[in-house]
């Protein structure tokens, strides 16, 4: 389990990075993109290493059904941001509204799966 939340904190801070630069800078950069796909790929490879790890691996929890939610729309979101990246213009307005959405959502799935001491 160690190297699953080693991935997903990767996750966190390269999406972390990605968003928050994005937004201060309003204009998205190939260097955001690449962060995107990396922090898109750790996220995959520890929410992977969780399902394979899991006992009750189809048992859907409020954790779960939110992490794949999360996964989803981080999923979304790069290929929205490939898709900025070569059409500039309306999609990256409203791309610039979505992506703070989408980080909130990728947040409260990360906050969910904190084990409560």
């Amino acid at each position: 389990m160690p190297l699953a939340i080693t991935f997903i904190s990767l996750a966190l801070g390269l999406y972390s990075l990605a968003i928050l630069s994005e937004r201060f800078s309003k204009k998205l950069k190939l260097w955001m993109i690449i962060a995107f796909i990396t922090a898109f790929s750790c996220d995959l490879v520890g929410t992977s290493l969780m399902f394979f790890r899991a006992v009750n691996k189809f048992q859907l929890s409020f954790h779960s059904s939110c992490g794949y939610a999360a996964l989803f729309f981080m999923g979304l979101h790069l290929i929205w941001a490939l898709s900025v990246i070569s059409h500039r213009g309306r999609r990256e307005v409203y791309f610039h509204r979505f992506s703070i959405w989408a980080w909130i959502i990728w947040l409260f799935a990360f906050f969910s799966g904190i084990p409560r001491a």
